[in-house]
């Protein structure tokens, strides 16, 4: 039988997801990982293969609108100020909603944060790189039981489109303490946020939980107008060897946008010089961020609406 135009299911959607809505740059992607394994033998080879484990991914990249809401929930609070061996997951299950403009929403009854995408900070970019969320079973629940995983249902598409208000794309400049003033650079800043975790599981569900064991966050960027005297001053290439490089000062990013983004404690960690024809003297530089002793935070992401 031909297939017929109307059959063919297409078409965008937004995620919920805390609260908040999301609309993606460019599409959202839902993969179902059922792992598996073989059970072989040495007379027959594989004899059969096994289910050992159900996940779910749900990525997309965001569009570029900031408002404290989205960056609370792109940059929740273990992210901020990490409590390392935590559930990511915690006591209560977190849905995530996929809904189509088609009129079908797609629910994964558990899910959490567990990819922060970059902020991309430059007039000419928007500020979020790829995000991931992770789904997995409902809380106490095994993998046949009745909504343990995801449910499909009819609904009529109600989230709305991106608003222009609070689009990202403006001149960001940087302090580091007294050490460094960077008014300017060649193409903007990139933060990274890398979240480390480990599975939790069960022989009777598989993956439960992730545990948080780490958090590096990073930010780099090519300055215009900074010395090889004032590169080199910030490096710590004459600390003692084994040193502490965490400092008392914050590398702290900012824009009359109304978007501050701060690492703690900042350390400048590599700052390469160039010298040729065409060659920008400083090259891409790039700085980490340390646990505050003064109240365990490691970054912070702030918005307030210039408007």
């Amino acid at each position: 039988m031909a297939t017929t135009r109307q059959s063919i299911i297409r078409g965008p959607g937004a995620v919920t997801f805390g609260g908040v809505t999301f609309h993606d740059a460019s599409g959202i992607v839902a993969e179902i990982d059922s792992a598996t394994q073989d059970v072989p033998s040495s007379i027959a080879g594989k004899l059969d293969t096994i289910k050992t484990d159900q996940t779910g991914r749900v990525t997309l990249t965001p569009v570029g609108t900031l408002s404290e809401a989205l960056l609370a929930a792109l940059f929740p609070a273990y992210v901020r100020t990490p409590v390392i061996g935590q559930s990511l997951f915690g006591t209560t299950d977190a849905p995530l909603a996929v809904l189509s403009r088609a009129g079908t929403k797609v629910t994964f009854n558990a899910a959490a944060l567990t990819k922060c995408p970059d902020l991309i900070l430059s007039p000419v970019k928007t500020a979020f790189g790829q995000a991931e969320f992770t789904a997995l079973l409902a809380n106490g629940k095994l993998p046949t039981e009745t909504g343990s995983f995801y449910a499909v249902a009819a609904q009529t598409y109600n989230l709305g489109e991106p608003s222009r208000q609070g689009l990202s794309g403006n001149h960001y400049s940087a302090a580091f303490g007294t050490a460094l003033s960077i008014p300017d650079t060649l193409d903007g800043w990139t933060v990274g946020v890398e979240l480390q975790t480990e599975p939790v599981t069960t022989d009777s569900q598989g993956t439960i939980d992730y545990t948080l064991t780490g958090v590096n966050v990073t930010a780099r960027c090519t300055p215009l107008g900074l010395s090889e005297a004032q590169i080199l001053a910030a490096l710590p290439a004459l600390k003692g060897r084994g040193a502490s490089l965490a400092g008392d000062d914050d590398l702290v990013i900012s824009s009359d946008n109304g978007l501050t983004v701060t690492l703690k404690c900042a350390s400048l960690v590599t700052g390469p010089l160039n010298w040729g024809a065409t060659a920008l003297r400083a090259g891409e530089i790039g700085f980490t961020a340390n646990i505050d002793p003064s109240d365990g935070s490691l970054f912070d992401v702030e918005y307030t609406d210039p408007s």
